[in-house]
């Protein structure tokens, strides 16, 4: 429990700006806005899109087209799937392990929270949310824990019972001896635990996509195959599944390996359709990058080409408009 009402304040605004997040996510679905601009990034994601840059350009002409993709203006992959809202069931991997000397959240009130505090707090706003846009999504709860994982809620459109589950996961402490985390275990236990849809070449539309939304919160372990990726491919080549990934990471530094961290995260992203982003210890910005995983995977630009700012023109400005 929060005993300091300034900081419950100050929260309580922050999940109001996740829900104006919200808001203007279903304006440009459903709008489909034609211009977009450029979202700024944190300073992980610009290092390495900089360092990269030079890397996808000399791979542009060995971009391999992807089933339920297809390949436009360069190195860009475009899904070839109908946009609908299909309802989404969602697995919620959630890091539960604490770092020894972790750095808390400092709101600026002067409170300090863990981050798995916040972590589960925005997940709460975030299944709150989704739900409201449509009753049908399901949600699903997976934990990783110090060397393994935990599937701890099955799939279920009851709020309550995600709820419960997120109050009761417990932090647990990282082994410090760790400096790679074996993520085949993970998509292993998502093909064992979730039904995908089958794409047929025909035009016949699944009954629901499946999501999964990787929460990673470990700046000295770095999320590698150890013993192969077999499971992953299986389940990229199913053109309804999505990746997410929300890295929350301690401030960057010579000491810590948030940047090879960040690395072996955006890996994942094998046809260029999910979203990776991060955060360090801002707060405002943890519920604003969680709020952007709201939109749905078969609507959403692609990360690069998304736009969360409304620019209001002034009297003199010439609004101009793309038809």
């Amino acid at each position: 429990m929060i005993d300091n009402q300034d900081s419950n304040d100050e929260i309580q605004s922050m999940a109001r700006r996740f829900q104006t997040v919200t808001t203007i996510e279903n304006i440009v679905s459903g709008a489909r806005q034609a211009t977009q601009l450029t979202n700024p990034l944190t300073s992980i994601r610009e290092n390495h899109l900089a360092a990269t840059m030079p890397t996808q350009h000399h791979n542009k002409q060995e971009v391999k087209k992807e089933v339920g993709t297809c390949k436009t203006d360069e190195s860009d992959m475009v899904r070839s799937l109908p946009e609908i809202n299909l309802p989404e069931k969602i697995v919620l991997i959630i890091d539960i392990t604490k770092e020894k000397d972790c750095t808390q959240f400092k709101l600026g009130t002067g409170a300090t929270y863990m981050p798995m505090f916040l972590i589960k707090r925005v997940v709460e706003i975030f299944v709150g949310a989704k739900s409201m846009i449509n009753r049908n999504h399901e949600f699903a709860i997976m934990t990783l824990c110090s060397e393994s994982i935990k599937w701890v809620c099955d799939f279920t459109a009851n709020i309550k019972t995600v709820l419960n589950t997120l109050d009761s996961l417990v932090e647990e402490k990282l082994n410090t001896d760790d400096t790679s985390f074996d993520l085949s275990q993970v998509f292993e236990a998502l093909i064992t635990h979730t039904d995908l849809p089958r794409y047929t070449e025909s035009n016949e539309i699944p009954s629901f996509i499946t999501r999964a939304i990787l929460i990673y919160s470990r700046s000295n372990c770095i999320p590698r195959f150890r013993t192969g990726n077999k499971f992953f491919e299986l389940l990229s080549d199913n053109p309804y599944f999505v990746l997410d990934a929300l890295f929350v990471h301690e401030p960057p530094s010579s000491e810590n390996m948030c940047e090879e961290v960040y690395n072996e995260l955006t890996a994942l992203d094998a046809k260029n359709l999910s979203y990776i982003l991060e955060v360090g210890r801002n707060a405002t910005k943890l519920h604003d990058n969680m709020a952007k995983l709201l939109a749905h995977p078969m609507q959403r630009p692609l990360q690069k080409n998304a736009c969360y700012t409304i620019c209001i023109p002034g009297p003199k400005e010439e609004t101009h408009s793309n038809v």
